[in-house]
């Protein structure tokens, strides 16, 4: 967790860990992501998912699908996904003049990643790494101006504490009911094999 003032406010930043850091499972992973929230109390006014721009795939969405049925479906009022490496798409750009650019990339995205934006408010940034000076301040600004936006949007509200835990409890009301379900047909089954017997 940093803390740092830029363009006249106090901003705090907890860095979660990777999603795709396959050494560790899910659960240390939601455990880690629980304790950033909490860090962030009373609750963080955005997400951000950063992904290289060209690397934005279904299994990220996939990903962040299953973090947010465990932290609700809130969550994603809240995502605003940063394209890292947008200088790579400019590099093509200046290649081939036809180039459909950003916005094509968006029109070209699988469903699933375009619904995954959808529903995230379409709230995207893209950042060219290799920018400095006045031009890198002027496009790290965008940032704070789509969170505040968002945070307008969402009546100056914040992810809670309370959305995750009224997801944690959805959460296990669904696991009870499929093991219930589980139990009742493991019963019938047995059931069915005493009766052919």
């Amino acid at each position: 967790m940093r803390y740092a003032e830029r363009f006249g406010k106090l901003i705090c930043l907890v860095d979660t860990p990777g999603i795709h850091d396959s050494s560790r499972n899910n659960e240390d992973v939601q455990k880690e992501i629980r304790d950033c929230i909490k860090f962030s109390c009373p609750g963080p006014h955005a997400i951000i998912l950063a992904v290289p721009i060209g690397r934005f795939t279904d299994e990220d969405v996939k990903t962040v699908e299953h973090f947010c049925s465990h932290f609700g479906k809130e969550l994603e009022k809240y995502v605003i996904v940063l394209f890292t490496r947008f200088d790579d798409m400019k590099r093509e750009m200046r290649k081939n003049p036809n180039h459909p650019g950003m916005k094509g990339f968006i029109e070209n995205l699988t469903p699933t990643l375009k619904e995954f934006l959808s529903k995230c408010g379409n709230r995207y940034v893209e950042f060219d790494n290799t920018l400095e000076g006045a031009s890198a301040e002027s496009q790290v600004q965008r940032l704070p101006d789509i969170v505040d936006n968002m945070v307008r949007e969402n009546g100056g509200l914040h992810y809670t504490n309370q959305d995750y835990e009224k997801a944690d409890k959805e959460l296990q009301r669904k696991a009870l009911e499929i093991k219930k379900k589980n139990d009742q047909e493991r019963i019938e089954n047995e059931e069915k094999i005493k009766r052919n017997k």
